[in-house]
């Protein structure tokens, strides 16, 4: 009897096992960001249709798709909704995410997959009324049909950094906005962090990643600074564009700190 709970015990050990083995070689797909950024940078970009947010209507809309072995999506569809105008504002954002191909036994799958789109209309205006979005003038060109990425090098007209006093420049932004992390301050933490991230047709970004880390809250502090940029947006084609961009940001501790001789 004994020996008969042993070898019980043993194989359904074993199935556990196996088990946490089969879950571990299928991943889903990912946005390239991480889901925390992403919803955060979805959230950024959000405009809440304006009849919706009159009526103070919220809920969620949840948009399926597919990515394929190359992480290109497509197939997108309206699993479930509150609200028509949410479901159009919804898609376009889900539109904008770049993904890491669902990998099974370490190789590339197409998978179906959906994200959710929350809509608060009590949150949206609180946000709103803290951090007023920077507003592009209006621009001369249309936006481009289809979600084609360009290198800057492809472009007819670069991004550039938009700032309503025109006299502002991007390092003047860095070295007025950058507030140095604390625990950087403490242990002595210089460097410089690469940030790669898209240029929207809006002038915002997405979709961004740290390609170069620094540590001791760096990159998260970098990360803030260029989600709160706008641009004005890539021309290509007399047309508007989404733009694959980068950025370096030096943290530079000591006599030369952010604050003095810290140079972009």
């Amino acid at each position: 009897m004994k020996y008969l709970k042993i070898v019980t015990f043993i194989w359904i050990l074993s199935f556990t096992n196996l088990g946490h083995l089969t879950f571990a070689q299928q991943i889903p797909a990912e946005p390239i960001s991480g889901k925390t950024l992403t919803k955060t940078l979805i959230q950024h970009h959000l405009v809440y249709p304006q009849k919706t947010l009159d009526m103070k209507k919220s809920g969620k809309v949840v948009v399926g798709f597919q990515v394929d072995k190359k992480g290109n999506a497509s197939d997108y569809h309206i699993i479930s909704s509150f609200d028509e105008d949410c479901s159009i504002e919804a898609i376009n954002l889900v539109k904008q995410i770049i993904w890491k191909p669902a990998m099974k036994d370490g190789i590339p799958v197409t998978s179906n997959h959906e994200y959710t789109v929350d809509f608060s209309s009590k949150n949206y205006l609180k946000n709103l009324a803290k951090n007023p979005k920077n507003v592009l003038p209006d621009q001369k060109y249309p936006k481009q049909s289809g979600n084609k990425i360009y290198e800057i090098k492809e472009l007819d007209r670069s991004p550039k950094p938009y700032f309503k006093n025109m006299d502002i420049t991007i390092g003047a932004y860095f070295r007025s906005e950058l507030v140095y992390p604390e625990q950087a301050k403490e242990y002595e933490i210089s460097g410089t962090v690469l940030l790669k991230f898209i240029i929207e047709a809006d002038g915002m970004v997405s979709n961004i990643t740290v390609e170069k880390s620094v540590g001791g809250g760096c990159d998260n502090e970098a990360i803030r600074l260029i989600k709160n940029l706008t641009w004005t947006p890539g021309i290509k084609n007399d047309s508007i564009v989404r733009t694959r961009s980068s950025q370096e940001i030096t943290f530079q501790f000591g006599e030369r700190n952010y604050h003095e001789g810290n140079r972009y």
